[in-house]
C-alpha cells in the first residue's frame, strides 16, 4: 500500500511539472511522464511512412510550430519558412546556440566546428572558413581543384569499369570518391584511389552509422550511449564514427611524424589545413597564448570537415543521377542550353552560372528532394522568447525542419514531382529553398557543394564545396555523357525514411562518352 502511495505521488509530481512546463512552450501533444511524445512520434512516422511524414501529421493538428517532448526535453519543431527566418535569421543571436547534448557530442565532447557554442565555436569556424578560402574555396583555383579531379577520375574509371559501351559504376561509390578526394586534398593533401581499402571501410562504416543512427541518440545523454546498457545499440550506430575518428587521427599523427624527420616541410602557410592548424598551434605557443588549437581539437574539427563536406556533397550528386536517370527530357534541356553557352567546345565554367538558368532550376530542384536531412539539428535555448505568439522558455530545443519546407504542398506545389520549371515559374521560390540550413548555425559547406552541383559565405564552408560540385559536376557530366540505367531507374524515394539522414536510393549508372 505504501507503495503503491509513493508511485503514485511521483507520478503526480511528474503529471504537475510537465503540465507547468507546457504552459511556458508552443502546443503539441499531451505528452507521458519520462517517456513524452515518442509513442506518438513513433506510431505517426510508422503510419505514414517516414519521420518527414509523421512531423506532418503534428502540424496539421497544431500549426506550424509545436512541441513534441522527446523523453523529459521539450523540442519546439518549426514548419514554416517565415516563421524560420524570423527567429534564425532576424533574431539570431537569440535562436543561434547549438544543442550538442547526446549523439552530436559523443565524440566531440563540446569541440569541433559543428557541435560548439561561444568563442570557441566563432574562433575555429572563422579559422576553417579563412584557411579553405586560403586554399581555393570559392574561387577559380577550387574550380580548377574540381575539375582536375573530375577528369582523372572519370578516366580511371574508363580504365577499370568500361563495359556495354560506357563507364558503369555504382553512382555512390563513384561519388564518394570524386567528391572525397577533393576534400581530403584540401585537408591532408591526398587523393584517395579504388583500391584503397581504408577509404572503402570509412565509407562502409560511415553508411553504416548513417542508416543506423535515429532522432532518439539526439535526446540520450552522452554518459548512457557509453554505458554498457546501451552498448548493444552504440555497437552498431556509434562504432562506425569512432573508426572514422580513429583514422583522423592517425593521419594527424603520421604528418606531426613526418614534420619532425624532416620528411614533411611545410611553406610558410602550410599546403593544406592540417598544415596551417598546425603552424597556427606554433604560432600561438610562440606568443604565450593560452589557445584552444590542439592536436586532440585538430582531430575534432578535421572529422566534422570531412564529415560535412563528404556527405552533403556525395548525396546530393547521387540523389542528382537519380532524378536525371529518371527525367532524360530534362537531361535534353540543360543539355541545349550549355551546347548554346559553350559552343560544345570546351568545359563549362562556374563564370557560366547567370547563362544557364535552366541548369540552375534543375539543381534547386535536385536540393529540394534529396534534402538529405529528415530531422535538422537542434538549437538551445539559453533564454525565453516568443515565437509566432507562442511562449518558449529556456532549456527547450528547437528546430527548423527543412524537409518539412521543401515539402510543403502551398510552396511546393505536387511535391511529389520532379519540376525544375517551378523555379523558374517564380522566381522568389529560390529564397524558400534552404537544404543547408538558416541563419547563424547553418551548414558550413553551402557553396562548394552547390558548385560541384552546378560544376557541382560566412554560411558555410563545405555549403560552397556542395555549390560547387553541384553546378560543375553535373553541368560537365551532362556536357560529357549520356546517362543509362543499369537495369530499372532507381526510385526518387529514400530507403531511411526513420533515420536522420535522408539517403539516396542505391543504384548502378552508365555513363555513355558522347563525341563532340
Amino acid at each position: 500500500m505504501i507503495l503503491i502511495l509513493i508511485l503514485s505521488a511521483i507520478v503526480a509530481i511528474f503529471t504537475v511539472n510537465l503540465w507547468r512546463a507546457r504552459q511556458k512552450l508552443p502546443k503539441g501533444p499531451t505528452p507521458l511522464p519520462l517517456i513524452g511524445n515518442l509513442h506518438q512520434l513513433i506510431y505517426n512516422a510508422w503510419k505514414n511512412g517516414g519521420i518527414v511524414q509523421g512531423f506532418n501529421e503534428f502540424k496539421k493538428q497544431y500549426g506550424n510550430v509545436f512541441t513534441i517532448w522527446m523523453g523529459p526535453i521539450p523540442s519546439v519543431h518549426i514548419a514554416d519558412f517565415d516563421v524560420a527566418h524570423e527567429t534564425h535569421v532576424k533574431r539570431a543571436n537569440t535562436f543561434g546556440h547549438r544543442f550538442s547534448n547526446g549523439g552530436m557530442d559523443y565524440i566531440r565532447e563540446g569541440r569541433g566546428i559543428i557541435a560548439s557554442n561561444g568563442e570557441f565555436w566563432q574562433e575555429h569556424r572563422r579559422f576553417a572558413l579563412t584557411t579553405l578560402r586560403n586554399f581555393g574555396l570559392g574561387r577559380n583555383i577550387m574550380e580548377d581543384k574540381i575539375m582536375e579531379e573530375y577528369r582523372y577520375r572519370f578516366k580511371d574509371f574508363k580504365n577499370t569499369h568500361f563495359k556495354n559501351g560506357g563507364i558503369q559504376v555504382n553512382a555512390s561509390s563513384c561519388f564518394d570518391l570524386l567528391v572525397g578526394s577533393i576534400i581530403n586534398q584540401l585537408l591532408v593533401s591526398e587523393r584517395f584511389e579504388q583500391d584503397n581499402k581504408e577509404f572503402e571501410r570509412l565509407k562502409t562504416s560511415l553508411a553504416k552509422g548513417l542508416e543506423k543512427v535515429s532522432i532518439f541518440e539526439a535526446f540520450m545523454p552522452v554518459w548512457v550511449l557509453k554505458s554498457k546498457l546501451m552498448r548493444w545499440r552504440t555497437k552498431t550506430t556509434f562504432e562506425p564514427f569512432d573508426f572514422i575518428f580513429g583514422l583522423v587521427e592517425r593521419g594527424i599523427q603520421k604528418r606531426v611524424s613526418a614534420i619532425k624527420n624532416g620528411t614533411h616541410i611545410p611553406s610558410e602557410e602550410g599546403e593544406d589545413f592540417v598544415d596551417a592548424f598546425l603552424i597556427k598551434m606554433e604560432k600561438d605557443k610562440n606568443e604565450g597564448i593560452q589557445s584552444t588549437f590542439d592536436l586532440e581539437t585538430l582531430a575534432v574539427d578535421l572529422y566534422d570537415l570531412w564529415l560535412a563536406g563528404q556527405e552533403t556533397t556525395s548525396t546530393t550528386l547521387t540523389w542528382a543521377c537519380a532524378c536525371l536517370l529518371n527525367y532524360p527530357e530534362v537531361v535534353k534541356e540543360i543539355r541545349k542550353e550549355l551546347t548554346e553557352v559553350t559552343g560544345g567546345t570546351r568545359s563549362l565554367s562556374l563564370t557560366d552560372r547567370p547563362k544557364t538558368p535552366y541548369l540552375g532550376a534543375t539543381i534547386n530542384e535536385i536540393q529540394r528532394i534529396a534534402s538529405i536531412l529528415n530531422v535538422n539539428i537542434f538549437r538551445l535555448m539559453e533564454e525565453d522568447s516568443i515565437i509566432e505568439g507562442q511562449p518558449i522558455s529556456a532549456g527547450a530545443v528547437l528546430t527548423t525542419q527543412l524537409a518539412m519546407l521543401h515539402t510543403d504542398e502551398k510552396t511546393f506545389k505536387n511535391h511529389t514531382e520532379f519540376r525544375p520549371e517551378r523555379f523558374l515559374e517564380n522566381n522568389n521560390l529560390e529564397k524558400r529553398l534552404i537544404p543547408f540550413g538558416i541563419g547563424k548555425r547553418s551548414c558550413l559547406g553551402e557553396s562548394l557543394a552547390r558548385a560541384e552541383l552546378y560544376l557541382a559565405s560566412e554560411m558555410c564552408v563545405f555549403d560552397t564545396l556542395n555549390e560547387f560540385f553541384s553546378f560543375q559536376i553535373t553541368g560537365n557530366m551532362i556536357l560529357d555523357f549520356d546517362f543509362e540505367s543499369v537495369g530499372a531507374a532507381p526510385r526518387i524515394q529514400t530507403p531511411t525514411p526513420f533515420a536522420l539522414m535522408k539517403r539516396p536510393p542505391s543504384y548502378d549508372i552508365r555513363f555513355i562518352p558522347r563525341s563532340k
